[in-house]
């Protein structure tokens, strides 16, 4: 495998990962003959660090040094989602339940967090709070009391 300096150089330069950064650092100055311990102060990392970087570099190349997860994808496409938010914006009022139900029933997909399911909510325009369509605290004799009260203190104006 024809190993080269210039990969490295490209990984130090235009990764926007420190993690790949450090690797493709500690590799090119491990060739260039420094000494591991000079390396492990430089970059706050150990010495099996650099020796199982520079390794991986010499049998496999530059690639591995990149970083191997990218990120998840959501499990609904585009389309999908702006069903599902089209749904949600015809709902009166939703419970995080209905959601996952529905989205499990209609499209196979459950999420692991329910933030998930939040983000969601949150781009319908809803919120997640559990809705009430009558306040619970609300007292009756307590309202026609200060009703009373605002009457009689009107009247003595």
């Amino acid at each position: 495998m024809q190993l080269s300096m210039k990969d490295l150089d490209e990984i130090i330069n235009q990764s926007k990962d420190v993690r790949e950064v450090k690797r493709a650092l500690g590799v090119k100055m491990a060739l260039s003959e420094m000494p591991t311990s000079h390396i492990c102060a430089r970059w706050n990392v150990s010495q099996p660090f650099v020796s199982k970087w520079r390794t991986k570099y010499e049998i496999q190349g530059a690639e591995v040094l990149l970083l191997g997860y990218q990120g998840s994808r959501g499990r609904l496409s585009a389309a999908q989602r702006q069903e599902v938010l089209g749904w949600l914006g015809s709902q009166e009022t939703i419970r995080i339940a209905e959601l996952r139900d529905y989205l499990e029933d209609h499209y196979q997909v459950v999420y692991q967090s329910k933030q998930s399911y939040y983000e969601l909510l949150q781009a319908a325009g809803l919120s997640y709070h559990k809705s009430e369509k009558k306040n619970p605290k609300r007292d009756e004799a307590q309202v026609v009391e200060q009703q009373e009260v605002i009457k009689k203190s009107g009247a003595a104006l």
